[in-house]
């Protein structure tokens, strides 16, 4: 059939479906004439459609496919199918509609499935088309966010404009409204778009067609924004009608803003608007304004009431109920002003929820009625979606056979159970199982220092291992006979320890190392010279490996990337995996061949991969990477005497959006992990300079499901600069001193850390990663005027910190594994001086400055241990030119307004320090978690601090 044909069939499709049976006889009688092949066509469709569950979502290309066959279908796109448009092979139509056709293609070049976009041919002399397919590539190229499709190529080849995006495997809102979605799930949804839309919205780019047909959820719960082909660039030229018109009223008519039916112009708030509509979906299971056509509908969104969703599911929150009709505020100056704002509630309403009932409680509560829109089969979905001449793009998927044949997905691990081990008010950490495993073995801080605990699977009786060592005992590793477990341990000397099962017979077999793992025999050990509990905690290349003979403690170098961390020995003893950061990339998987020899990268890719570990048999390398947004487990078939990947990587199915330290049994059938939560917040206690001590009771400054770290309140005493770590960034934030109006300095993947105001409030300096490696950084506080201060060649530059006249800055160079501060001059540009460097110290031990007198005489220091570890604080004397250290462990320390004491933070409580006569004494100690990065204000009469609230529990995976 020619092309031309079908996309008349296909618009005349769509627009029966939205009619009421009653009327669609009246249409195709008008809109067909005296063209009886056309009327059949329709009629056909329509008969063919009514017996399929999905028939509403069918567009006629789809619903002819299931009649015709494959083969008809192909007729209708002949020149495309099977063909090969520069390194892009085609393989299957996947929809089609007035902008364009999407097809699954093959990519020969990377080795991947895409979705391949296509203008088609006799489109290209047409203008608006042509204007608005530029402009989806030119809207979706200038995003860069894990909710969002992302594109991988536009071009022109021979003619073809195409637009390769990523291929999307899951369902659409449209096929999961009605189907018993939890309560949690919706807010996780909500949540994910809000994300996607805040980074959309700050490039200046409303999507204007929000709407379950172009959000997908993927099967690990990921939920990914589609199809910006209506998307509004703010930037946009005068004079093109694609993203300037006003007047013209595009999108899906029961999903559109009042500002839009009405043809106004529209912003970001118009997203927020569609949003709205579909949570009310969602928790309804039906649309608050569709109704018989087209005209009636938009009255309806210009001039109808919602039903208050509380009287359609009595049991859904009162809040949840606030924040849909706050949405759905006709007027959008009474609506959500951004996205993050609507995001914002949405968190709070889930933590609400957790705080008050369990999650199995309210999955009983809340259960949306099932309807006949219920389907089992997957699809793949491509990252574009065709709607339609007048609305869009049409959706469109690609169906999967059945629900255990998922693409990407690690099928063995689909039906397991999932045990909870531990469930103590404490964070457990580094879980080993035994070979055979019956027993688990972990570290917790279940006292002031770290223990390593062994418990029976299923048990509720964990002893401790190591009662009586005094200082931190981690990382344990059973041995493959299950006979000895090794570890790292902070008692004197520090280093790597190996005792039996029992806890017996400690003996230390290194002066170094972290995070052991045994060789298949038994025999050796290798360990990295560095720690990482969480992924965010090693952001530097500055690890390396180091194999250990347990007999007689030698050992030797690994080659790596010069970066090297959390090894894991393979089963059958060829190769060593490992995970490192390298030049602009967050974290890398790779492996080395144990004996010697060049590394091999496994999963080199923008997400974040990190502590990697085999799977008993050596076919499969897991790990964990934020690839799907939260932090899951992920595994790629390798070649364990080659180190060669053998396929894509696939999601390996847990409950937990933060999973870290897996541990297998040696048959495979188990495996265990740590399910890891944490959000912070800012609380302050009022503090007296004079008598040194805090008064009152602990204020909330910011609440909520999110993390704050780092705070500094500017010298006028108005706003507080924070770290904001996100999902897949870490970026600053300004917010008043109560904590409202919060504003982002920017958003972007690289990472922003430790802020502090300059003197006279009218810079920020930071950390940041964006140049490549760790440099100090400075911006205004209005997010303007991004400048480069530190150029070094070494591995880093970190720690800003600036003098009391603002004319001087103190820094922390990194080179390899030492650390010394720098004096920088402000007066003059790098190229034009030589940082002046602190004296180092008689012993070699590394320093970090973190605070500089009000008087300018003296730096507050934090030491550091080999491994990266805090060793205490302490003080450099400018005019003595000498150190002195003050406490043997804390961190954060900052100057009071006497240049004599200081607060730190230590043992998860605030301290003051006397700097002349080096005692200590406790200020605040929460009843429950931890505090950090304690701070005080200009004035010296508020401590303020991040309050961190931590859940770490062992969960097992059984077969």
């Amino acid at each position: 059939m020619d092309p031309d044909r079908w996309r008349q069939i296909d618009q005349l499709f769509d627009a029966v479906l939205d009619l009421p049976e009653a009327e669609r006889g009246a249409f195709i009688d008008r809109e067909c004439g005296p063209d009886q092949a056309l009327r059949s066509e329709l009629i056909g469709l329509l008969r063919a459609g009514a017996s399929s569950a999905s028939f509403l979502e069918q567009s006629a290309l789809k619903v002819a496919a299931k009649n015709l066959g494959q083969e008809d279908l192909a007729d209708a796109h002949l020149p495309l199918l099977n063909s090969t448009i520069g390194t892009y092979h085609i393989e299957h139509l996947l929809g089609a509609g007035g902008m364009g056709e999407v097809y699954l293609a093959h990519d020969s070049k990377l080795d991947r499935k895409v979705a391949l976009k296509i203008l088609p041919a006799e489109f290209v002399s047409d203008d608006e088309r042509l204007k608005r397919f530029r402009l989806e590539a030119r809207a979706i190229s200038a995003l860069n966010h894990p909710n969002i499709v992302t594109i991988f190529d536009v071009g022109n080849f021979a003619g073809v404009n195409f637009i390769a995006t990523e291929a999307v495997e899951g369902k659409t809102l449209r096929q999961l409204v009605g189907t018993g979605l939890d309560l949690e799930t919706i807010l996780s949804i909500g949540t994910q778009v809000c994300e996607a839309l805040t980074a959309a919205h700050a490039a200046g780019i409303a999507h204007r067609d929000i709407k379950p047909e172009n959000i997908m959820m993927r099967p690990d719960g990921y939920v990914k924004i589609l199809d910006f082909g209506l998307a509004k660039l703010s930037e946009g030229e005068p004079h093109d009608p694609a993203t300037t018109a006003e007047s013209l009223v595009i999108g899906t008519p029961a999903y559109m803003s009042p500002a839009q039916v009405m043809g106004h112009g529209v912003d970001e708030r118009t997203d927020l608007w569609s949003l709205g509509v579909v949570l009310y979906e969602l928790l309804t299971g039906r649309n608050p304004f569709k109704a018989a056509t087209r005209d009636t509908t938009m009255g309806a969104v210009l001039s109808t009431e919602p039903q208050p969703i509380g009287s359609l599911e009595p049991s859904l929150p009162a809040s949840l109920g606030r924040i849909v009709t706050k949405a759905l505020a006709k007027d959008a100056a009474l609506g959500y002003q951004t996205a993050a704002e609507l995001r914002d509630e949405l968190k709070r309403t889930k933590r609400e929820l957790d705080s008050s009932a369990s999650l199995s409680e309210r999955d009983l509560a809340f259960k949306l009625a099932e309807t006949s829109r219920r389907r089992s089969t997957l699809i793949w979905a491509a990252a574009v979606l065709v709607i339609g001449l007048t609305a869009g793009f049409v959706v469109w998927q690609y169906a999967r056979r059945s629900r255990s044949a998922d693409i990407g997905a690690a099928s063995e691990w689909a039906s397991a159970r999932n045990i909870q081990v531990t469930d103590s008010t404490w964070v457990e950490a580094y879980p080993s199982l035994s070979p055979d495993g019956k027993n688990i073995v972990f570290a917790s801080d279940s006292n002031e220092d770290r223990n390593i605990y062994l418990q029976r699977v299923g048990g509720k009786n964990p002893v401790n291992l190591t009662l009586a060592s005094k200082q931190n005992d981690t990382m344990p590793a059973f041995s493959p006979d299950g006979k000895l477990i090794a570890f790292r341990s902070e008692r004197e000397p520090a280093g790597i320890y190996v005792m039996e099962e029992t806890g017996e017979n400690v003996r230390r077999i290194a002066d170094a190392g972290y995070h052991p793992s045994w060789s298949p025999d038994g025999k050796s050990l290798v360990v990295s010279d560095r720690v990482s509990g969480v992924h965010t905690n090693h952001t530097l290349p500055n690890s390396s490996l180091l194999a250990i003979d347990i007999a007689t403690g030698k050992h030797r170098p690994l080659e790596t990337h010069g970066d090297a961390i959390m090894p894991s020995w393979s089963p059958h003893g060829n190769r060593i995996a490992y995970w490192f950061i390298a030049e602009g990339r967050p974290g890398e998987i790779a492996t080395v061949p144990a004996a010697g020899g060049a590394p091999v990268v496994v999963a080199a890719d923008a997400a974040t991969d990190w502590n990697p570990v085999w799977s008993p048999d050596g076919k499969y390398l897991y790990f964990a990477s934020d690839r799907s947004g939260n932090m899951g487990f992920w595994r790629v078939p390798i070649d364990e005497q080659t180190g060669q990947a053998q396929g894509q990587p696939e999601a390996v199915p847990t409950p937990s959006r933060y999973c870290r330290h897996l541990t297998f049994s040696r048959d495979g059938n188990m495996f265990a992990y740590v399910r890891y939560e944490s959000q912070s917040n800012l609380q302050s206690i009022a503090f007296d300079p004079r008598s040194l001590k805090t008064e009152g009771a602990v204020n909330w400054i910011t609440r909520g499901d999110r993390e704050i770290g780092n705070p500094d309140l500017s010298p006028n005493g108005a706003e507080f600069v924070v770290r904001h770590p996100g999902k897949t960034q870490e970026d600053l934030m300004v917010m008043d001193r109560n904590g409202e109006n919060p504003r982002n300095l920017m958003l972007d993947n690289f990472r922003e850390r430790v802020p502090r105001w300059s003197p006279d409030g009218k810079r920020i300096a930071f950390q940041s990663d964006r140049s490549g490696k760790y440099q100090v950084w400075t911006i205004a506080p209005d997010g303007n005027d991004l400048q480069q201060l530190t150029f070094s060649e070494k591995i880093g530059a970190i720690g800003a910190v600036y003098g009391p006249d603002g004319k001087r800055l103190a820094y922390t160079e990194i080179d390899g594994n030492r650390y010394a501060p720098f004096i920088l001059d402000l007066t003059k540009p790098w190229s034009a001086q030589s940082p002046l460097p602190l004296p180092p110290r008689p012993d070699g031990q590394s320093v970090v400055a973190r605070d500089w007198s009000n008087n300018g005489e003296m730096l507050l220091l934090v030491y550091l241990r080999s491994g990266g570890d805090e060793d205490g604080i302490g003080v450099f004397d400018f005019e003595a030119g000498v150190y002195r250290k003050l406490t043997d462990s804390g961190d954060s320390p900052v100057w009071l307004n006497d240049n004599r004491n200081f607060i730190f933070t230590d043992h998860l409580a605030v301290y003051l320090g006397d700097a002349q006569t080096g005692k200590v004494r406790e200020l605040y100690r929460p009843a429950e978690f931890e505090v950090q990065h304690a701070n005080i204000s200009p004035d010296n009469k508020l401590i303020f601090f991040r309050y961190l609230q931590i859940t770490g529990d062992v969960w097992a995976v059984t077969k």
